[in-house]
């Protein structure tokens, strides 16, 4: 409920959340539910984090926690990877960073614009 803008209709991903979901996160503008398989079903502003069609693969299986800015996230999988997207002024694009991120990462900590 609320802004349908920032995700307070879940409509388009209603059937997803249904059933497994574990834990939802949220950023000022999208949600990030992840479900008991490790998947993660998003929703809300599409730049801003509510669309992670362009990660979806890397979000199927093994997601353990999400971090998020006021307009990304970053999810760390069970591997101790890290994936990101949304904003990329924000912190949704980590391709400089990408080798850091690779394996071991544990916690990851967020300012407003920043992980």
């Amino acid at each position: 409920w609320g802004s349908a803008l920032e995700g307070g209709d879940s409509t388009s991903v209603s059937f997803e959340l249904q059933s497994g979901v574990v834990r939802v996160y949220a950023n000022a503008n999208a949600f990030a539910a992840v479900k008991d398989d490790g998947s993660v079903v998003t929703w809300g502003r599409d730049p801003y984090g509510g669309d992670s069609t362009l990660v979806h693969g890397a979000l199927r299986n093994g997601v353990v926690s999400i971090s998020a800015t006021a307009t990304a996230f970053a999810a760390i999988k069970d591997d101790g990877s890290v994936v990101t997207w949304g904003d990329n002024a924000n912190g949704g694009d980590s391709a400089a960073v990408e080798s850091a991120l690779s394996i071991g990462v544990l916690q990851i900590a967020a300012t407003e614009g920043a992980f």
